[in-house]
């Protein structure tokens, strides 16, 4: 799912502002002391062309962010409902790669769980609650997870909108310009399908088969730093997990900030006393 927030987020972002021209749409917002709705006052004349080349100039200049994300899921299968929400918080810094992230998994009746993590180019290290120890993950299983990471680069998919830029809505707010997107229905068949074959080993393990039906989503871009501070996403889609069927219903919503100004250091402690995942294993 990672990858799928990065690709749809950054490849909609640059074909759809690289190819379209227009000024975006001053947007009706309400104001959060009074409750009322108000008129965007700080109109801006720039096209989506200048917000994009603007926006993709200050990308290259992001060396760190912290990202808060929200992530709300229905499952059902087989006449069994499961709704989960998920909580997530994560620093991260781009060059050398070092992520700190700590996750609430709650799903109602089946249970509850904390995730805390650190991923550094080479390792990848989780607290386990239970023993109160932190676990090293094996060499060849850190490997598979930072090499799926280091693939997510998102340019690379971006041709996947270049025949939609005519649907999407550009907007504006007093401090954000807003792109919006709709893709379903036969219109964005050929869309949503090579989305579908693009995620390959990407989708979850288990899957064997996966169908994504739509994709509703809103990217927000800063209007004097031109950093993207906010995206939302909703998507509907089916998957194959043992034969069964499982209908997924997700909706995401994730906060950037702190842009450049993160820093992650693995403690000294944890990768004193990590303990080996295949030694806590039995193995």
């Amino acid at each position: 799912m990672k990858k799928w927030l990065k690709v749809i987020g950054a490849g909609v972002l640059a074909f759809a502002l690289a190819a379209c021209g227009n000024e975006a749409e001053p947007k009706t917002t309400v104001d959060a002391e009074t409750g009322k709705e108000k008129e965007t006052e700080n109109i801006s004349k720039m096209t989506a062309q200048e917000v994009y080349e603007k926006a993709m100039a200050v990308s290259q200049e992001q060396k760190s962010m912290h990202t808060d994300m929200d992530i709300d899921q229905v499952m059902k299968s087989g006449g069994e409902t499961v709704n989960s929400k998920i909580t997530m918080k994560m620093d991260a810094v781009v060059e050398p790669m070092t992520i700190y992230q700590t996750m609430n998994v709650d799903m109602g009746e089946y249970g509850q769980q904390e995730v805390e993590m650190y991923i550094s180019e080479k390792e990848v290290y989780m607290f386990e609650p239970e023993s109160g120890q932190w676990m090293k993950f094996p060499e060849e299983l850190s490997a598979e997870i930072l090499e799926g990471m280091a693939s997510e680069d998102p340019t690379l998919d971006m041709k996947l909108f270049k025949d939609y830029v005519d649907e999407f809505k550009f907007e504006q707010t007093d401090d954000s310009y807003i792109l919006k997107l709709k893709a379903s229905g036969e219109k964005f068949e050929k869309l949503l399908k090579e989305m579908e074959e693009d995620q390959g080993s990407n989708a979850e393990a288990e899957a064997e088969e996966m169908t994504l039906h739509d994709v509703t989503f809103e990217i927000f871009i800063d209007k004097e730093t031109f950093y993207t501070t906010a995206f939302n996403m909703d998507m509907s889609l089916d998957m194959v997990i043992e034969g069964e069927n499982v209908k997924t219903d997700q909706k995401v919503k994730a906060v950037i900030s702190k842009i450049n100004e993160v820093e992650v250091t693995i403690p000294q402690d944890v990768l004193d006393n990590a303990v080996d995942l295949s030694e806590m294993m039995g193995e």
